[in-house]
C-alpha cells in the first residue's frame, strides 16, 4: 500500500466541544501582500528521490509513534542528514541506502541534486515564510577525508566544514551553540555529551517560520480529550466556513490550512469518533491526500500547542527495522567515499521544537550523524605481481557500460 506523502503535524484526536470565551480575532496576511507561489520544478529522476524520501520519512515515523505519546519528526532533516553520510558509501553499503530509502538506480550526483534542488526551492516558494537548511560536517584532527567526499558536500549541501578534538568538552559547546544558532535558540542543546573516540560528525538543522493565511478567533479552555480518555483545557484557534481542501474517508477527516501564499501548509487528520489515531494512520494512503480533497467551507477548532521532542536513542532501531543495517556494523560498513579510515555510524539523533498560535507555526529541527573508526587498519591496496609468461586471454571493453567489443587469447 502507498504511504502518505507528508509527516502529519497534527497527531491528536479533538473534542468539539462548545462553551468557550472568545477573544479578539488576530489578522495575519493581506491577500494583496501575497506573492505568487514559486514552484520548485524536479526532473523526472529526482521525482523519484522526492516520493521515496517521503515515504521513507512516513515509514520511520510510524516506527516511532508507539501510541504511547507524541512524536514529531521531521523526514526532511533525517533525509538530508543520511543523504550526506550516504554521499561517501559504496558498495553494498550504499546499495542498502538506495533499496530502503528508495533511491533506486539513483546516483549519488542525482540524489545531492535533488536535495540542492529541493532545499532551494523550499526557500523561494513562499516569501512570507522563512525557511533555511544548514549542514555541516565535523572531523577528527587525525582522520583524513577525501577531497571528492568534501567537495560533494559543499556542492550539494553547502555544508560548513570544522576540524575538532571531540575529546575536548569546547567541541561539544561549540557543536551546541552551531546547533542553536542555526534554529534561532530553538534546539539550545542537541547533545548531552560526545564521544571522544568519534571520528565524523555529520549535522542538519532546519528552521520554518510562517504566518497563517487564515485569520483565527481564540477560544479559551475548550475540552480536549487525551489519548487515554482523559479530559483536559486547551486554548484553541477557531475558524467559522472558511474555504480548506477537506476530504471524509470514513475512518478519519482531513483539512487543510495553508500558510502565506498557500505554498505551504498543515494537513490536519483528525480520527472519527470511535477510531484511533494508530488506526487512522494505518489506513491512510497517498492517493487519499492527493485526490481526495475537496474545497469545501470549513469550521475548524484548532487546538494551541507547543512540544520539545527528542528520538534519544531510538532512531537508530527505527532504521534497522526497515532495513537500514549495514551502516550500523562495524565489520561491514563501507565509507570507502569518505575516508580510507574504516567508518560505521554509531549515533543518529534529531530534536525538534515546534510552537502553533494564532499567528502561525514556527519548527526548529537538528538531526546528528555520528561516526567512529571500525578499528580496522586503513585500507591499502595489495601488492601483486602479473608476469605475462606464458599463454593468456584477454577482453576489450567499454567501461562505462560495460560491453564486451572483443574476446581473444594468445598462447603462441
Amino acid at each position: 500500500m502507498n504511504r502518505m506523502k507528508k509527516c502529519v503535524i497534527l497527531l491528536a484526536a479533538m473534542a468539539l466541544a462548545a462553551g468557550c470565551e472568545k477573544l479578539g480575532r488576530e489578522g495575519n496576511l493581506r491577500e494583496e501582500d501575497l506573492a505568487p507561489i514559486v514552484p520548485i520544478e524536479l526532473t523526472k529522476g529526482q521525482q523519484t528521490v522526492r516520493n521515496a524520501s517521503n515515504d521513507f520519512g512516513i515509514s520511520t515515523f510510524r516506527e516511532l509513534y508507539t501510541g504511547s505519546g507524541d512524536v514529531v519528526f521531521s523526514p526532511l532533516s533525517l533525509s538530508l542528514a543520511l543523504a550526506m553520510v550516504a554521499e561517501g558509501a559504496e558498495g553494498e553499503t550504499y546499495k542498502q541506502f538506495a533499496d530502503v530509502i528508495g533511491w533506486g538506480e539513483a546516483s549519488h550526483e542525482t540524489v545531492g541534486g535533488y536535495y540542492k534542488t529541493m532545499v532551494d526551492g523550499l526557500v523561494s516558494a513562499d516569501p512570507s515564510v522563512l525557511f533555511t537548511s544548514a549542514n555541516s560536517f565535523w572531523a577528527a584532527k587525525d582522520l583524513s577525508l577525501k577531497q571528492q567526499y568534501q567537495s560533494l558536500l559543499k556542492q550539494y549541501f553547502a555544508a560548513e566544514n570544522y576540524t575538532v578534538d571531540f575529546s575536548l568538552p569546547a567541541t561539544l559547546d561549540q557543536i551546541n551553540k552551531w546547533c542553536s544558532d542555526k534554529t534561532d535558540g530553538k534546539i539550545p542543546k542537541m547533545l548531552e555529551d560526545l564521544d571522544p573516540a568519534t571520528k565524523l560528525m555529520l549535522i542538519n538543522a532546519l528552521l520554518f517560520k510562517a504566518p497563517w493565511r487564515l485569520t483565527w478567533e481564540i477560544l479559551k479552555k475548550r475540552d480536549f480529550t487525551t489519548g487515554n480518555g482523559a479530559k483536559t483545557k486547551k486554548d484553541y484557534l477557531y475558524v467559522k466556513d472558511q474555504r480548506m481542501a477537506y476530504g471524509d474517508y470514513g475512518d478519519f477527516e482531513l483539512v487543510r490550512a495553508a500558510y502565506g501564499n498557500g505554498a505551504y501548509t498543515m494537513d490536519i487528520i483528525l480520527p472519527k469518533e470511535g477510531k484511533t489515531l494508530a488506526e487512522a494512520l494505518s489506513v491512510v494512503t497517498a492517493e487519499d491526500i492527493n485526490y481526495g480533497l475537496k474545497t469545501s467551507d470549513v469550521t475548524l477548532y484548532l487546538p494551541k500547542w507547543s512540544m520539545y521532542y527528542s528520538t534519544g536513542d531510538n532512531l537508530i532501531p527505527a532504521l534497522k527495522a526497515q532495513g537500514l543495517t549495514l551502516p550500523f556494523d562495524k565489520n561491514q560498513a563501507d565509507f570507502s567515499g569518505i575516508s580510507d579510515t574504516g567508518l560505521y555510524i554509531n549515533l543518529i539523533k534529531q530534536d525538534v521544537q515546534i510552537d502553533v498560535t494564532e499567528k502561525g507555526t514556527e519548527f526548529a529541527a537538528v538531526t546528528v550523524v555520528g561516526m567512529l573508526a571500525t578499528g580496522a587498519n586503513p585500507i591499502t591496496p595489495p601488492k601483486v605481481t602479473v608476469d605475462v609468461n606464458r599463454p593468456f586471454a584477454y577482453a576489450i571493453r567499454e567501461n562505462t557500460s560495460g560491453t564486451i567489443l572483443l574476446l581473444g587469447t594468445l598462447s603462441n
